[in-house]
């Protein structure tokens, strides 16, 4: 394998229009530069890539709910049992609405 192609970072070399400033402690930046020299990134986009990844698990952990198999089984027979409407439900039903949709 050509060692351009293996190091190719052609995604992380497109032109961008965004900025994005941060300050960093003296320490950690050496940290972030010696792991995107040993990564053949430039610090953009080590740091860019790097972020990126952690901000996509942080958010896929926020999308899935994880439930112990009693509740899960609980909660899907909620959402299978037909609606109650109580008194102050059915109330709600009855006002006005303070707001329109629209199409």
């Amino acid at each position: 394998m050509d060692i351009r192609e293996r190091y190719c970072q052609c995604e992380y070399m497109t032109t961008k229009a965004d900025r994005l400033q941060i300050r960093v402690d003296p320490d950690d930046k050496r940290v972030l530069e010696r792991a995107a020299q040993v990564s053949h990134l430039s610090l953009s986009a080590f740091v860019t890539q790097a972020a990126v990844e952690r901000a996509e698990v942080l958010l896929a952990e926020r999308l899935v709910v994880t439930l112990p198999a009693e509740a899960a089984e609980a909660f899907s027979a909620a959402l299978n049992r037909p609606a109650e409407v109580n008194e102050r439900l059915a109330a709600a039903l009855q006002r006005r609405r303070g707001f329109r949709f629209v199409d």
